[in-house]
């Protein structure tokens, strides 16, 4: 009998490239640059997927960094 290994279940529907987060992030009137996404997925220690040459995050990371950030910066007087 064979077994078989469980494999981690990647929430695709959760995946988003920097440059569609920063347009998001955009609407939201507190705008943020692609490199300052990419340090927050380095801080935290996410992992990003590559899929056919393109980087994907996951936007559930990204909007956890981005309201930390917002809430940070309504604090500095």
């Amino acid at each position: 009998m064979a077994s078989t290994l469980a494999q981690p279940n990647l929430l695709t529907h959760d995946l988003v490239t920097y440059k569609e987060a920063k347009a998001l992030f955009a609407e939201t009137g507190h705008p943020v640059s692609e490199s300052t996404m990419r340090r927050w997925m380095k801080d935290i220690d996410r992992a990003t997927v590559k899929l056919a040459g393109v980087v994907y995050v996951p936007f559930s990371d990204l909007l956890v960094a981005h309201g930390d950030w917002v809430a940070a910066a309504a604090t500095i007087p």
